[in-house]
């Protein structure tokens, strides 16, 4: 059961546990308490609530007495996952009526999610509680609320936590410190981050590679790829064992240099090196030489990575068909995704569309867009729509473009789509089109942003050559149209007018 639990199979469980209750009703006796906690916590870390509080009910039916770890797992179900705070204080207390004492770990289970929620000073107050009741808060009570600072951007408030836990004898650990270190990388104060590691270093710790990482990733986030490859060298000099995500890092610090020569033999040399170049390393440098239009070192990589046994994923697809697609290969890059020899997703098909459009091959972006959406089964994304409404825009096809638009409306309304749209109808004096265009918006209840929507077009048109004298009529047409009469927003934007906007 724990097996299938850790593989996320939690179904399986439930059909385990059923047979094992067949199993023990026959022989008079009931699953221990172990087997219940470990379909009680399946199904809380899968958030189903109901069915964990009717296991739980269940085994107290069957005469099976709870232990801590099945309050635990409630207050954690409660506190993590539905974040119905009063429940789990609720099985906090029903702890005492079955002879229970809350532990250290169920306090900061409940400070844990009361932190995530950004409910800091409550969760202080729990802290309170746990010292009345006698038990002392751990390095794993404290480091949710320095979370829960950084998180907030409290970074003076998160540091001086951490001294306090010194003088209180919970001095940090390890994860304590990357949560403020990551703080203070998010925030590009890296002065400060070399403090923290000196301190580290200065109370007798050993930074982890899992600290440097997040350091090099700030660092190479902020263009600052010669400091991040100093610090893998820092890294190495006190012997820690680089991760797959470190040379992940390293080699796209090195490709931002364009230092190919550098990076391509890192991972030639990755096994013997003993350093784990899994696919997200293979990715980091194709995606660059697909940058800079190597598309036949993207191919090599490609080929020694299959002949590594490591498993392309659908980014390492992805990054091939566009290499193909800059090398106007696309043909061939048309008949991989149509034999689904690779996982294909939207962005795949985005990529080729996109590409068949530019070439001028109008057909096959149709063609493409079809057999993706009544084949493949792949819903089309903001992305797509707006691909193909600017493909349709430019082969003068705007009533099809229109349409396609009227088509994505049923996601959701995309100011970006949209302002695509009216920029090639505007340009193209596609009047008509243009009213029907809001005319869908409104009678698909996009009303919440119609002011908005009607400002941004009536800027479009303008933009496109609309102000000009012998063009006033047009607009003065679509004004009339898109407002009419007893429209909201034209009350709006007399209201606005009122208030100087």
């Amino acid at each position: 059961m724990k097996g299938l639990a850790r593989a996320g199979d939690v179904d399986q469980v439930v059909h385990l546990f059923s047979d094992l209750m067949l199993s023990a009703t026959s022989a008079g006796v009931p699953p221990s308490v172990l087997c219940y906690n470990t379909l009680l916590n399946a199904l809380a870390e899968d958030g189903r609530a109901v069915e964990a509080r009717r296991v739980f009910d269940g085994m107290l039916a069957a005469g099976v007495a709870p232990n801590a770890s099945s309050f635990n797992i409630l207050v954690k179900l409660y506190a993590w996952r539905t974040a119905e705070f009063h429940l789990a204080y609720d099985e906090i207390h029903a702890m005492r009526r079955h002879g229970l004492v809350p532990d250290v770990g169920t306090f900061s289970t409940l400070v844990t999610g009361l932190c995530r929620a950004g409910k800091l000073d409550e969760a202080w107050g729990v802290l309170d509680w746990m010292l009345q009741e006698g038990c002392r808060p751990m390095v794993h009570t404290y480091t949710p609320i320095v979370q829960g600072y950084c998180c907030q951007g409290r970074i003076e408030e998160a540091t001086n936590l951490i001294g306090f836990m010194e003088e209180a004898g919970c001095p940090p650990n390890a994860v304590t410190y990357n949560v403020l270190i990551r703080a203070l990388c998010d925030d590009a104060r890296f002065d400060e981050v070399k403090q923290v590691l000196a301190e580290i270093e200065s109370k007798g710790h050993k930074p982890s590679t899992v600290t440097y990482n997040i350091y090099m990733d700030a660092l190479s986030k902020k263009g600052m790829a010669k400091e991040a490859l100093k610090q893998f060298e820092v890294l190495q000099g006190k012997g820690l064992h680089p991760t797959a995500f470190t040379l992940s890092i390293i080699l796209n610090c090195l490709c931002c240099n364009s230092r190919f020569s550098q990076a391509i033999p890192i991972l030639e040399r990755s096994a013997e090196l003993n350093w784990c170049a899994a696919v997200v390393a293979y990715n980091t440098v194709m995606s660059r030489l697909c940058d800079m239009g190597r598309w036949p070192a993207v191919l090599e990589l490609l080929a020694n990575m299959i002949k590594k046994c490591i498993v392309p994923n659908t980014r390492t697809f992805n990054i091939f068909i566009h290499s193909l697609c800059i090398a106007e290969k696309l043909s061939v890059a048309k008949k991989l995704v149509y034999n689904q020899g690779f996982p294909a997703n939207v962005v795949t098909y985005n990529t080729l569309i996109h590409s068949f459009y530019l070439s001028g091959e109008a057909c096959e972006a149709e063609s493409l867009f079809a057999y993706m959406t009544e084949i493949a089964n792949i819903a089309p994304d903001e992305v797509t729509y707006t691909i193909m409404v600017d493909g349709l825009c430019r082969q003068g096809k705007f009533d099809k473009a229109t349409n396609c638009f009227k088509e994505s409306l049923k996601d959701k309304l995309s100011k970006d789509l949209l302002t695509t749209l009216l920029n090639r109808l505007a340009r193209s004096d596609r009047n008509g089109n243009i009213l029907v265009t809001f005319q869908e918006i409104e009678r698909q209840g996009f009303v919440c942003g119609y002011n908005m929507i009607f400002e941004d077009t009536v800027r479009s048109i303008c933009q496109v050559g609309f102000r000009q004298h012998i063009k006033m009529f047009n607009l003065q047409f679509l004004l009339d149209g898109m407002l009419g009469p007893g429209k909201e927003v034209y009350r709006e934007a007399r209201a606005h007018k009122g208030q100087g906007k």
